[in-house]
Parts: structure tokens; sequence; C-alpha cells
């Protein structure tokens, strides 16, 4: 029997504390050897549609699980007014090659994404940082703000972003993830007057050029950079990368796909990437965090499979124990 469970029925599951908690896993088992992830590979579909693959095996779990997630992008959809992106999750019993579930997946990737930000921000933002200046307002800054106020308490979020329309519904949906302690939420035009006193950043963005000045970030500062997740992309300045302390989720992806550090690599501003720290090495005690409290650290994510693995499984999990989904018989 394989477990459907929808989009509705996934939010009933998990937290974002839950997420964090399921991605502290998932780095922890990639670091140590327990993960596996396959290559992402791309498949057309008719017209100028794709379908994106990503695979991956998570043995600490029970029973381990492997996870294949696909991810369509149609952009004919938006004249007939059906979403540009989908995404559905297939988890399976790694010992035994059984289905267990398909999961709506467009939510979980977007709540796993966030998570993996507040990890981040754990592990290496100074313990007394409180105030976010937030760069994007689309879908996936709503999950950044939320989890980073899971694991630094803010008193203040800044929201850099021109269109008033796309503020006012990143607000709401903030608002909906962390709820009644959700901090107070600024609309800030210039990059500068965000990142006064800021001492956590979060950019979300499909930006091609750097979206602040090295020196307006003041000494201290934590940066989760999620948005530029290929070669052409850049939200982070070069000189900046140059002065920060930088951890990537895995150095191969982020050599493939981070259009930040590849820039900055190709200027000869920051070291070689078998240099780059990555996310397990701090929770296996391989690296340290944060050496002195004035440093600039920089947490750069373009997304892995073992993240789909952790989280899918500890849903199918949540979902048996509160008897959600239906049952099919494959």
């Amino acid at each position: 029997m394989a477990l459907i469970l929808s989009q509705n029925e996934v939010k009933q599951c998990v937290s974002m504390v839950d997420a964090i908690a399921a991605m502290r896993t998932a780095f922890q088992a990639l670091a140590e050897g327990h993960a596996l992830i396959s290559q992402r590979s791309a498949a057309p579909l008719i017209g100028d549609g794709v379908a994106l693959l990503m695979p991956s095996l998570l043995r600490t779990q029970t029973p381990p699980s492997f996870v294949v997630k696909c991810i369509t992008v149609v952009p004919e959809n938006f004249s007939r007014q059906l979403p540009l992106t989908s995404a559905t999750m297939l988890l399976l019993d790694a010992e035994t090659g059984q289905t267990l579930a398909v999961l709506s997946a467009g939510w979980l990737t977007a709540m796993r994404t966030g998570a993996v930000s507040g990890l981040a921000t754990d592990l290496m933002a100074r313990p007394d940082a409180d105030i976010l200046a937030l760069f994007g307002a689309g879908g996936q800054a709503p999950f950044q703000a939320a989890a980073i106020h899971a694991v630094r308490p803010l008193r203040e979020i800044r929201i850099v972003n021109r269109n008033p329309d796309h503020f006012n519904r990143c607000c709401q949906a903030i608002q909906a993830l962390i709820g009644s302690g959700c901090p107070p939420i600024k609309h800030v035009a210039l990059s500068a007057e965000a990142l006064r006193g800021a001492s956590l950043v979060a950019c979300a963005t499909t930006a091609s050029s750097p979206l602040f000045a090295a020196s307006e970030v003041e000494p201290g500062t934590h940066i989760n950079a999620i948005g530029a997740f290929t070669p052409e992309m850049c939200e982070l300045d070069a000189e900046l990368l140059q002065q920060a302390r930088i951890v990537v989720d895995q150095r191969e992806a982020a050599l493939a796909e981070a259009g930040d550090l590849l820039q900055a690599l190709a200027r000869g501003l920051i070291p070689a990437a078998d240099t780059w720290t990555e996310l397990g090495e701090l929770l296996t005690g391989q690296c340290l965090t944060r050496l002195q409290p004035e440093d600039i650290t920089v947490f750069k994510s373009v997304g892995l499979a073992v993240q789909d693995a952790a989280i899918a499984q500890l849903i199918y999990q949540r979902a048996c124990e509160q008897n959600l989904g239906v049952n099919v018989e494959l």
C-alpha cells in the first residue's frame, strides 16, 4: 500500500522547528557518509516545458529511504492559468524498493529550503542577532523569515522590495507561518537602510548582479543566500565574499551552480572550492563555525535532494500517526 498525501495534509505534518531538525539529520548523515545524492537530470516535456528529477538515498532512517522528486517547469502554463511549476515526491523503502508514499512537494520544497537556512543560522549567527534584512518578497521569502525566527527570535524584519503588492503578500505569508509571535515587518526601499544595524540577512531573489555593496554589511553579520542557483545569477558582491567566512551545502553542488561563488572564484577573489566548508562539517565538528564575533559569515545553498529524503520520511511517519492521506494499492 502507498500513502497519497495532498499539500494540505503535508502541511499538517511538519512545523518549521520539525523541518530544521530534519535538515540537521540530513546534513549530518551526508557528512558522515550515510547519504547518497545522485546527479540531477532534466528531461524535456512538450513545448518549452522541462522536468527535473532529483534522487537521494538516506540510510540513517527507519526504514532507510530513497526519494525521487520531480519538478516540472512549463512556461506555457501562464496562458493556461495553471501554475508554472509543480512538484511531486516519491518515497520508497530503500531496503525493499516498495513505494511508501506519494507526496505533493511544492510547499514541502519551500519549507525544507527555508529550514536549511534556519539550521545554518543556528550554527553560524551570533547568539544576539535579532534584526533581519530580507531581500526578495517572492514565494521563498516567508519561509526564510520563519526559519530564521525559529532559531533567532527577531525583533524586526525589514523587507527590501519595490513592489507594494508583493510586499503585502509576503507580510501576510510571514505572519501566517510565524503566528502570534511575529515581529514587526517594515518595507524598506534602500539596501543601506535595511542593513543598518541588521545582524542577519537573507537573500531569496533571481538577481543577476549583487543586491548590496560589501561596505554596507556590518561586522558580525550572518548572510543566507539561496537565490543565485545558476552560474549566471548573482546576489552577493565578490568583495563581500572575499571578506567572509563561506559555508556551502555541498562543495560539488556549489561549484556547479552557485553563481555568486563561481563569479568570485573566476576573479581570483576567493579560495578554491576544495577549501570551502560544508554545512555538515559544522555539525560533525570537523570545522569551526564563527571564529570571532565580528566575522561576516555566508551560507550559500543551491539545494540538495537529501533534504527531500529527510523531510519526506518525517512527513510520512507523522501522516501515518495522524491517519492522514489515502492508502492506495499500486
